[in-house]
């Protein structure tokens, strides 16, 4: 990547126009308690989470608040919310936010070694846990985090209903128990609202802090973009809430007004069984996570989807689009980031990019350039604050008032932009920087090729496959030595029972640089 003051546009400045991008009528609270007034004062008796309407949402939050401030818990304290799917985690994220308290968002796939430095890092003065989910033990997690590193935790809120007790040494407050008196608004646009973690594959996991006004301007943009207020709408929250793309998507459906309802834990069937009874209108997920769903559905379609955002980790691009003509589901690409927020930008649904990751940005507010060496450049209200306590990989992340992404783009014809791969994915073969899904996408649609993973090694390609029954390596590279440039023909094919991945608040990834490894290891 460039350096400091060296970033020039390749494709030019892209901005969309004013028009279109903020729901008719609205002002735009610039806080989450303002935004959930706004949307309770005007559809109090829709559906907005199990057992609750928006009205019931509002006025849970301003006694929860109440019940954080008997607790202590008040204006730029931290909390931990180390929680599943589930009402309680919205109510508790929003009750904070009135507080003006700022939640740290953890992955409950997250054991002892990764809670630590999190921890460590954001010092929180509370944490809560779900004691009767039963994938997580917290209290064996958390009573194995080594004890400096969880020294600024005073009490855990237990979201769950097995009442009062202890943690890892710490008094449980009981989520029953925070039912104080209403409590007043103490946000502001300006305060810290919440941190997601970034995924690690390529450095050591960050905080991404962020702010109330970006969380909340930028769900308003994406309610109006995705229709998250019409009538009827309905969002199945079957990504984690903790990571950006199950957030992002949320607060859209708050923003609107839709109904929300969570998944604890991603089930295919109990998905589908949702979706129809509920009449589910608006999803995100994964390419693995779509296609389990379209397994599940057994060629019975849905009643149509007004929007389906969908993340390519796997290279099933083309296998999703046809599930989602087949059901309906209206699955478009989608991009985002913990900094910039996941549907930073979408894909046009009828246009000839829909599967690509990327699109226009959501904001009439934000732009995007790409650089001379293909990086794309944000710029937006969405954008985060900082890296919590790490003021040098912030000052890296920003170069003329621009967001660096560490992603490789490339303009779209009819605006908007279409990624690529990760910068440090990209491959450099026969002295030509070529992106890996273009080779895997070819390999993909060949016989015998379930899944397709492309790294580099001295300047050649190495495919790693997962093999299926038609499988035939002899044919398989003759028919690359027939269609791809001679110096994107893999040199190697490596068969594999599966990837070696990493589970991410936002989906399980493909582990690249594991990968990398294997492949210099099999030399």
């Amino acid at each position: 990547m460039p350096g400091a003051g060296s970033v020039k546009p390749r494709a030019g400045l892209w901005r969309r126009g004013r028009g279109g991008t903020m729901m008719a009528g609205m002002a735009r609270p610039a806080t989450l308690p303002a935004l959930l007034e706004t949307t309770a004062a005007r559809n109090p008796r829709g559906a907005a989470l199990p057992g609750f309407d928006w009205a019931g949402v509002a006025g849970a939050v301003r006694r929860i608040a109440g019940g954080l401030a008997a607790a202590g818990i008040g204006p730029g304290d931290r909390v931990a919310l180390f929680l599943p799917n589930r009402p309680g985690f919205l109510l508790l994220l929003l009750a904070l936010a009135r507080r003006g308290a700022c939640a740290v968002l953890l992955n409950t796939r997250f054991r002892a070694a990764e809670l630590a430095p999190l921890l460590a890092g954001a010092q929180p003065k509370a944490i809560a846990v779900a004691r009767d989910f039963p994938a997580v033990d917290a209290d064996a997690i958390l009573g194995s985090v080594p004890p400096e590193a969880r020294a600024s935790l005073r009490l855990a809120i237990g979201v769950d209903a097995l009442g009062e007790g202890a943690l890892a040494g710490l008094p449980v407050l009981p989520f029953a128990a925070l039912r104080g008196a209403d409590e007043a608004d103490r946000s502001t646009p300006d305060a810290d609202c919440l941190t997601f973690t970034t995924s690690g594959t390529t450095a050591g996991p960050k905080l991404v802090l962020h702010r109330q006004r970006s969380i909340a301007t930028h769900a308003q943009d994406v309610a109006a973009r995705i229709g998250t207020a019409a009538p009827g709408a309905a969002f199945l929250a079957a990504v984690p809430l903790c990571g950006t793309f199950g957030l992002a998507a949320a607060m859209a459906a708050l923003a609107g007004g839709a109904a929300i309802h969570p998944m604890e834990r991603f089930d295919a069937a109990a998905a589908d069984a949702l979706i129809r009874r509920e009449g589910v209108t608006h999803l995100v997920g994964g390419d693995d996570l779509l296609l389990m769903l379209a397994e599940a559905a057994s060629g019975r379609p849905y009643a149509r989807f007004a929007f389906t955002g969908f993340a390519n980790f796997h290279g099933n691009a083309e296998r999703v689009m046809a599930a989602s003509a087949a059901l309906n589901l209206a699955v478009r690409g989608v991009y985002g980031s913990s900094e910039a927020q996941a549907l930073f930008a979408l894909q046009d649904p009828a246009g000839p990019h829909a599967a690509v990751g990327g699109g226009t940005p959501a904001s009439a507010e934000a732009a995007f350039r790409i650089a001379e060496d293909g990086e794309l450049l944000l710029r937006g209200p969405s954008l985060f604050d900082r890296y919590l306590g790490d003021e040098a990989a912030t000052a890296r992340a920003r170069v003329e008032g621009w967001f660096r992404s560490g992603d490789l783009a490339e303009a779209q014809p009819e605006g908007g932009f279409g990624f690529l791969t990760r910068a440090g994915d990209a491959l450099r073969l026969g002295g030509f920087l070529v992106s890996p899904e273009e080779i895997e996408s070819f390999l993909l649609a060949q016989p015998g090729v379930t899944a397709a993973q492309v790294v580099a090694l001295d300047g050649r390609a190495i495919a790693f496959l997962i093999p299926g029954a038609a499988y035939d390596e002899a044919a398989l590279h003759a028919a690359c030595e027939r269609s791809l440039a001679r110096f994107k023909v893999p040199a190697r094919f490596v068969t594999l029972a599966e990837f070696p991945t990493t589970d991410g608040p936002n989906g399980r990834k493909v582990q690249r640089a594991a990968l990398r490894e294997m492949a210099r290891g099999a030399r």
